[in-house]
C-alpha cells in the first residue's frame, strides 16, 4: 500500500546518514524476501539503526530475493510523491530500482556497497524492559532537552519499585528534569542517556499509544519498538554514559 510504504520510508530515513563521504550510509536498505513476503527497510548512520517490515508479493510466482541500497533522499522524494491509495510496485534491475504507483513510474539510481547487517546488533540478551505513554514521553524530552548543551544527553532514570522514569538534561545550575509513569521489568532500575535529537527522532517514528525501551544498560545498545514488541518496527539507539548531574 502506498501510505503504509511513504510511512515506513518516513520512520527508517531519519536514522541515515548525512556524510556524502560515506556514501553507503546515506542510502535506505530495500531488502525483498519472496519466500517470506516481507519488504525489509533499513537505515543507519552508525549511532542509530531503524528497520521496518511490510507485507510484499512479487509479482510473480517464481520472483526471488533482493538486496540493494537507494538512497534515503530520493526515496523520500519519491515516497512523498505517492498517493495515499493503491499498490506501489518495485522493479530492479543491475543498477537502479523504479517504483510505480497509479501510472507513474519514477527511477532512481542504486548506491554501491552494503549496510551493515542489524539481525546480530537487535539480538538483546535478558534486557530491561520499560513500557512508558508515547506521547508524555515526547513532551518530556523536548522539555528537558531545551537546557541540553549540544549534543549532552537527556538521562533517563527508570525505578521499578516507584513505576517511573526520570527524565534529566542539563548541568549545575541549569538542569530540567521530569518524572513520568513507567513500568520496569528485568531489572530493579536501569539508568540510560541518549543524544536527545536522535532520542526525539526515535519517538517521533512511531504512533502507537505506549512504546516499550529495550536496554541493557548504560553506554550499550537500547531499542524502542511498539508496545506489543513486534518485529515491524525497531529503533536502535547507542545509550552514553549518564552524564555526573
Amino acid at each position: 500500500e502506498a501510505a503504509e510504504f511513504a510511512a515506513a520510508v518516513a520512520d527508517v530515513a531519519v536514522a541515515a546518514g548525512r556524510d556524502d563521504t560515506l556514501p553507503a550510509l546515506t542510502g535506505i536498505r530495500l531488502g525483498l524476501d519472496a519466500e517470506a513476503g516481507a519488504m525489509t527497510l533499513a537505515a543507519t548512520d552508525r549511532y542509530r539503526f531503524a528497520v521496518r517490515t511490510l507485507p510484499w508479493k512479487a509479482a510473480d510466482a517464481g520472483g526471488g530475493s533482493a538486496d540493494v541500497l537507494v538512497s534515503a533522499r530520493r526515496l523520500t522524494e519519491i515516497a512523498r510523491s505517492l498517493g495515499r491509495s493503491g499498490l506501489v510496485s518495485v522493479a530492479l534491475d543491475a543498477g537502479s530500482a523504479g517504483f510505480e504507483h497509479a501510472g507513474t513510474r519514477t527511477t532512481v539510481r542504486l548506491l554501491d556497497g552494503r549496510l551493515p547487517r542489524h539481525d546480530k546488533l537487535f539480538a538483546m540478551e535478558s534486557p530491561a524492559v520499560a513500557v512508558v505513554d508515547r506521547a508524555r514521553l515526547v513532551e518530556a524530552v523536548k522539555r528537558v532537552s531545551v537546557v541540553a548543551d549540544g549534543d549532552s544527553p537527556v538521562q533517563m532514570a527508570f525505578s521499578a519499585a516507584d513505576n517511573s522514569v526520570h527524565l534529566q538534561a542539563g548541568y549545575e545550575d541549569d538542569v530540567a528534569s521530569q518524572r513520568l509513569p513507567a513500568t520496569l521489568e528485568g531489572a530493579r532500575e536501569m539508568t540510560v542517556a541518549f543524544n536527545p535529537g536522535y532520542l526525539a527522532d526515535a519517538l517521533a517514528s512511531f504512533d502507537e499509544p505506549s512504546l516499550r525501551l529495550l536496554m541493557m544498560g548504560a553506554g550499550q545498545r537500547a531499542m524502542v519498538t511498539g508496545e506489543a514488541g513486534s518485529d515491524a518496527h525497531r529503533h536502535l539507539l547507542m545509550s552514553v554514559k549518564p552524564p555526573l548531574l
